[in-house]
């Protein structure tokens, strides 16, 4: 089936969701409407590759331009729909792809694997197979010679195919191993000898060898598990679906068993009892491995995701768990292997798929051809956000997509976005805060400098070949002037898929660090610590080198008192030199996302700035002369 051309939706602007401890923000893709459920998504460096439940591939890029590729997963499906059981036994909907895994070879070339169902001419098969995908500059090729690497046990016939609970999720295990964890396809009753015989693969967990096709069972017990992660400390979980109520979240153990069909937390969906399980014994999963989490009623779990902290910092150590009936991501507290509590954030509609993208966005894929995209909403909006170090994030869309006013403030709070966005976008690859260079030139002193003319970074031929003087305006121009793939052909930058204002707050970001950089060069600190404090006439500068992403969330109090009683200003003057019994003047300033602030003085001079712990004052006399700062965490 040769692919339609390039179509270009526009993203469509979802509701803001309200979560325990972030704002996000939503926008969706539409694809093509689905036959059937099923269908993944995964990421492909900054691109999102989608395969539909019928084995076709879209490519989304990061400004929401969808790309149907060539080729489609080996499923032999015209021919099922020559079977003579076809319409009458069968449901096609339940035939499909079960998920897809990309494994990086090279730069531009992957090997693909997807998990899948396949009809033999008499029955149908659940494989695994792989290709090999091209990303070139203008082009994404599905390759069309399929392998087949290794065929479940056993070859299931068409009138007793339950494919809605096929597995298949799949991990990497090293560079030549796979783990795939193989559902029961509504093997439950009287044919559940079959989950656990040794010549079976249902309901099992395996580590498949990518060569050869070699298995070896690493746990048994699963009934239909659509998620599959490996957290930082190398623990697997796994989602699996009860029946009736009883949903699980599981901590996967080497030779473990975890109980389907012999045990669940949940029922039979007709006779409220699954019939190989005592009547004593429902809803207590007794006798082998419990879940670390379980749902009931059933919220029809789907996949899991390990929470990316770069991104989402107060979610360390969370799994994302998508699901299906509640149409929910559920957030999963745990500490180590424990599950503490599931925090349901509604989406909507059924999530099918989710992975996180390497820009902080999550991808979800819902049932029926949309993929929605979830991102953090800015921070660093108000006054009293700021002042009180709220964690909580909100909506500054608004600031990011209007001019920089002019009140002090206002402009504050425009480049607190642009750091935000800068962080998001561009932090990735530059660095703002030392001549460094990493997979991109730094930034330091790039306003008024050429394109690329900087010292000990090798730009292309591409790049060097722009005739651009870099300023706010060109900055800004640069960063919306491109097309996927790329901002200027023949460059190797990434586009960041961000719009005319969020560029313009970016610039006035850079060019405003790089002002603050070219007052701060060649001078002393006038204190030093664990950061530097330079004092310019009136404003206090703070520098923080080097910087981790731990010291741009700090924030610092700097405590003033007066040098003489008589530079106190009029309307303190009336409490007298003796009963300064109060904290004379508290300016806080937060970093931001950023490795330096600045604070405004008061017009009166000090004598002397230092480091150390903050001491409110009383009195008036122990602290009268000093300015003190106090870094917190």
């Amino acid at each position: 089936m040769a692919a339609p051309p390039v179509t270009t939706p526009t993203p469509e602007e979802g509701p803001a969701l309200t979560t325990h401890l972030y704002a996000l923000e939503s926008e969706s893709v539409r694809l093509e409407s689905f036959d059937g459920s099923g269908g993944a998504i995964e990421s492909m460096g900054d691109d999102l590759l989608v395969v539909t439940p019928k084995g076709r591939f879209a490519l989304i890029f990061p400004d929401g331009t969808v790309e149907y590729l060539d080729g489609n997963v080996p499923m032999n499906a015209a021919s099922l729909e020559q079977h003579e059981d076809y319409d009458n036994h069968f449901d096609p909907g339940l035939f499909r792809v079960a998920d897809i895994l990309l494994k990086e070879l090279g730069k531009g070339r992957y090997e693909l694997f997807a998990t899948h169902h396949y009809f033999t001419g008499e029955c149908i098969r659940f494989r695994l197979s792989s290709t090999t995908i091209l990303q070139a500059e203008e082009s994404v090729t599905v390759m069309p010679d399929w392998r087949t690497i290794f065929d479940v046990e056993p070859c299931l016939p068409l009138n007793w195919f339950e494919g809605l609970v096929a597995g298949g999720k799949m991990l990497t295990d090293g560079a030549d191993h796979l783990l795939v964890i193989i559902g029961a396809h509504g093997i439950d009753s009287w044919w559940a000898q079959l989950t656990f015989g040794p010549a079976a693969h249902l309901g099992k967990l395996l580590r498949i060898a990518i060569e050869t096709g070699e298995t070896e069972t690493l746990a048994t017990g699963f009934r239909n598990s659509q998620g599959l992660a490996r957290d930082a400390e190398g623990n697997l979980w796994a989602t699996d679906h009860g029946p009736q109520g009883g949903d699980e979240l599981n901590l996967l153990e080497r030779g473990g068993n975890y109980g389907w069909p012999l045990v669940s937390y949940g029922v039979g969906y007709e006779s409220k009892v699954p019939l190989t399980i005592e009547d004593e014994a429902v809803g207590r999963h007794d006798g082998f491995l419990r879940p670390a989490f379980a749902w009931v009623p059933s919220p029809g779990v789907s996949a899991i995701a390990v929470n990316d902290e770069r991104w989402f910092p107060l979610w360390k150590d969370d799994l994302l768990v998508a699901s299906l009936t509640a149409g929910s991501l559920f957030r999963v507290r745990r500490h180590g292997t424990d599950g503490q509590y599931a925090e349901r954030i509604e989406i909507g509609w059924r999530i099918r798929d989710l992975t996180f993208m390497p820009d902080g966005r999550i991808a979800l894929l819902r049932d029926s051809g949309w993929v929605y995209f979830l991102s953090r909403s800015l921070r660093y909006c108000n006054e009293a956000a700021q002042k009180h170090r709220n964690v909580y994030s909100v909506n500054c869309e608004s600031i990011a997509a209007s001019p920089a006013p002019d009140s002090p403030d206002r402009k504050k709070q425009y480049v607190q976005a642009g750091a935000h966005l800068f962080d998001l976008h561009c932090s990735t690859c530059h660095n703002l805060n030392a001549e460094q260079h990493g997979t991109g030139p730094h930034l330091v002193g790039v306003i008024g400098r050429r394109a690329g003319e900087v010292e000990g970074y090798r730009f292309s031929d591409a790049f060097d070949s722009l005739d651009i003087v870099w300023t706010q305006d060109s900055i800004a121009q640069f960063l919306t002037d491109h097309r996927p793939g790329t901002v200027r052909p023949g460059t190797s930058m990434s586009a960041p898929g961000i719009g005319e204002a969020e560029a313009r707050a970016i610039a006035n970001y850079i060019s405003n660090r790089n002002y603050q950089e070219a007052l701060v060069r060649n001078r002393e600190p006038a204190v030093r610590a664990d950061f530097d404090v330079y004092l310019i006439e009136n404003t206090l500068i703070y520098v923080k080198e080097p910087c981790s992403p731990a010291d741009t969330e700090a924030w610092f109090l700097l405590h003033l008192t007066p040098a003489d009683v008589n530079d106190l200003p009029d309307y303190r003057k009336q409490y007298g030199f003796d009963n300064l019994d109060f904290n004379f003047d508290e300016r806080a300033a937060i970093f931001d996302g950023k490795c330096w602030a600045e604070v405004p003085l008061p017009e009166y001079a000090i004598s002397e700035i230092r480091t150390g712990q903050h001491v409110p004052v009383d009195g008036g006399y122990n602290h009268l002369w000093k300015g003190e700062i106090r870094l917190e965490p």
